[in-house]
């Protein structure tokens, strides 16, 4: 009986020990797990845009989220949904709105300030948008587009010039345009834009593009190269006429009150991260714009330069229809006195 009481003393204490163990192991596993976990109060933003997941903006949205997790030591991560998983750029636009999307990547959006954005001749080049959009204008601007439509806007981005495209015509100057039907975007900047060329403008959905200019109920159209390239509009046409007549951008907008549920350092921290990704981005998708031109010229594609000033003159006054309401008075001015060839 002394015998089993000891037998049994050992066995206890040799499982109060193994417990024990098991039970520093299980702490041990726990304080390193909690070391790599996200903050208590970690916040996950949910981001969308409609272009492919190998996009130059997709590849800008993810180091965003890396730039943002980095500096905030994992507080703020990005979510990102390209390839129009979350809805086309209204869907998205509107989402943004109400809140079921933080933050949209997007190209068109129905407000009077970004559609004065394409105007025609706006923007001299690259360099000269930059000087306008990441300066005192550009903030003029966000703010206006805020105060219009209750987003907020983080910024912009470059996106790519537009040029014209026809079959088997050789637009040179404005006068080549007469009677000439072109198909353009729902916007009123871009119809009057063709009107004063002297054009017949003639607004049609992009899914319904490629047919109306296989069947010729449009002559042309005008779109940036990647667009010409990744839709095959080679096809169908046989003419770019590099008219650069617009330089419109894309745009990072937020929703407003997630916005201003972050801190002071981190509304700081995003828009800074912001503008490092913007120029990263510029810098991905001109080295692909190289490409896509290529693509056109090894599919027949003959590529023309046209009297760009007389296009310039003929579109001289379109703006005054829209940039003081959307821009606000003398703004449409000061973009201009940016230029470097005045």
């Amino acid at each position: 009986m002394k015998k089993l009481k000891v037998a049994l003393t050992v066995v206890l204490l040799m499982s109060v020990a193994m417990l024990s163990a098991c039970g520093s192991q299980a702490s041990g596993t726990a304080s390193e797990s909690s070391g790599d976990a996200q903050p208590a109060d970690a916040l996950t933003l949910k981001s969308a845009d409609v272009v492919s997941v190998t996009s130059p903006y997709t590849k800008g949205m993810e180091k965003l989220s890396e730039l943002v997790s980095a500096e905030t030591n994992g507080r703020i991560t990005i979510k990102h949904f390209p390839a129009g998983q979350l809805g086309n750029d209204s869907q998205i636009v509107e989402g943004v709105k109400l809140g079921s999307i933080d933050i949209g990547m997007v190209g068109t959006i129905n407000s009077k300030v970004t559609e004065a954005l394409y105007l025609p001749f706006l923007f001299e080049n690259s360099e000269h948008m930059n000087a306008v959009l990441k300066g005192e204008i550009g903030e003029k601007l966000k703010q206006r587009f805020e105060e219009e439509t209750g987003i907020k806007m983080i910024g912009f981005v470059y996106y790519a010039p537009r040029v014209l495209t026809t079959k088997g015509k050789e637009i040179r100057t404005p006068e080549d345009l007469k009677g000439f039907k072109i198909r353009v975007p729902e916007m009123a900047t871009m119809i009057d834009t063709w009107k004063a060329l002297g054009a017949s403008p003639t607004p049609i959905a992009f899914t319904e593009l490629f047919t109306s200019l296989q069947q010729g109920v449009v002559d042309g159209q005008e779109n940036p190269y990647e667009i010409i390239a990744n839709n095959s509009l080679y096809e169908v046409q046989d003419v770019v006429v590099e008219t650069y007549h617009a330089l419109p951008v894309r745009f990072l907008i937020m929703n407003k009150q997630r916005y201003d549920s972050l801190s002071a350092e981190e509304q700081q921290i995003l828009q800074k991260k912001w503008d490092e990704v913007s120029a990263y981005i510029e810098e991905l998708y001109k080295a692909e714009e190289v490409g896509y031109i290529q693509k056109l010229k090894d599919n027949g594609m003959k590529f023309i330069k046209p009297d760009v000033e007389a296009f310039r003159e003929a579109t001289k006054d379109v703006w005054k229809k829209y940039a003081p309401e959307a821009f606000g008075e003398g703004v449409y001015e000061e973009i201009q006195a940016l230029r470097k060839n005045k």
